[in-house]
């Protein structure tokens, strides 16, 4: 049977993180043998969540960017697991594996997840990127957006590449009234406030200033917003939110545990990001029923239907991204339309057995392209 090790950047709450615990846990055990998690950076959330399903996990315990000596940590590593395959997930522990592969002595198939497209690089890690992607069995997109930048911009070989869109657990997502009405409490909310939700990493990317600039323009309505996350923004969206006199309206709750929990206290679900891949949040919030405002960026599109399912604005617009928003709050019916719309669209094309189907069919293919390689038991 195949014995798969994965090598991720971090452990923390994210989305990559997400999609690595779901595949070191719930890959067919008959096909594959996940032998264990290495995160490069101190071990996060979910690596606490990967011990107690019983996968060990491992920490390089970095606290800057790896070096050629980690390379070589990385490289012992492997060697003692003995893995036929390693799945790279992030681009720090990309680059690392790439450089652990020769210097591991084992014939191991290297595959990597970038996750979201370089754009945001600097010109020195794109050019080791470039350097080293040649050691690369395959490479897994989240969106086609990714996909089609990755051969675009980064010259990759077409072969290599395949897309396999993020999925989620319908199963477990259920709105809770319990939940709801705790939420709003602690906010001191009650059910003529519209309140409008949004998660992710407080930096540049998820373009939390347009949403704080946006709730600006609706300074007198009903509606208030929070945004959970963490990350080297807070300090300037803290500043932003006082400039604009917002203290009572938008509210920065840092990382949450029971992000679920609070989803369900949510009546909108906004993502005003730069740019994106296919990002789980924005499916967990479609998957149960909410109505979502999204950048028009990525592989958002790919998930998103503009006024089918969902709402899409350009990025960096808080005029635009206010007026969607003043439209849905004076309209409940359509909003509880859109979220309808937007469970059925997770149901038909953002299952999370989909996706860990095309993993494994994705990890047979390099299999059978080396018959005998993959065979250890």
């Amino acid at each position: 049977m195949p014995k798969i090790l994965y090598v991720s950047t971090s452990t923390t709450l994210g989305g990559a993180e997400k999609t690595l615990y779901t595949l070191a846990t719930l890959l067919d055990p008959k096909k594959h043998q996940v032998v264990g998690v290495v995160s490069l950076k101190p071990e996060g959330i979910y690596a606490e969540r990967l011990s107690r399903k019983g996968v060990k996990v491992e920490t390089l315990g970095l606290t800057s960017a790896p070096r050629p000596s980690d390379a070589k940590r990385l490289a012992a590593l492997i060697r003692r697991e003995k893995p036929d395959l390693v799945h790279a997930i992030l681009y720090q522990a990309i680059q690392l594996c790439r450089m652990a592969k020769p210097l591991a002595g084992l014939p191991f198939k290297l595959v990597s997840s970038p996750r979201v497209n370089y754009r945001s690089r600097s010109w020195w890690t794109l050019l080791v990127d470039r350097w080293l992607k040649e050691r690369d069995d395959l490479l897994i997109a989240e969106c086609e957006a990714s996909r089609r930048f990755l051969l675009k911009k980064l010259g990759y070989a077409p072969a290599k590449v395949v897309t396999i869109r993020n999925g989620i657990d319908l199963e477990s997502l259920h709105a809770s009234e319990e939940n709801r009405r705790k939420k709003r409490l602690e906010l001191g909310l009650d059910d003529s406030h519209i309140l409008v939700g949004a998660t992710g990493r407080l930096d540049k990317q998820k373009g939390f200033s347009t949403l704080v600039e946006a709730m600006a323009k609706l300074r007198g309505s009903p509606v208030r917003c929070v945004i959970l996350g963490e990350g080297p923004e807070r300090k300037s969206l803290e500043a932003l939110i006082k400039k604009r006199r917002l203290e009572g309206d938008v509210r920065l709750l840092g990382e949450q545990k029971d992000a679920s929990a609070w989803l369900s206290a949510f009546d909108l679900y906004c993502l005003p990001s730069l740019w994106e891949g296919l990002p789980n949040s924005l499916l967990e919030a479609m998957g149960l029923g909410l109505p979502v405002v999204a950048s028009a960026v990525d592989g958002v599109p790919e998930a998103v239907l503009d006024g089918s399912d969902g709402m899409l604005v350009p990025p960096e617009k808080p005029l635009a991204l206010a007026a969607v928003l003043r439209k849905l709050l004076d309209d409940p019916a359509r909003r509880a339309a859109l979220g309808k719309a937007a469970r059925e669209t997770v149901e038909k094309r953002f299952g999370l057995r989909r996706m860990i189907d095309e993993y494994q069919t994705a990890y047979a293919s390099l299999e059978l392209q080396t018959p005998g390689v993959l065979k250890r038991s």
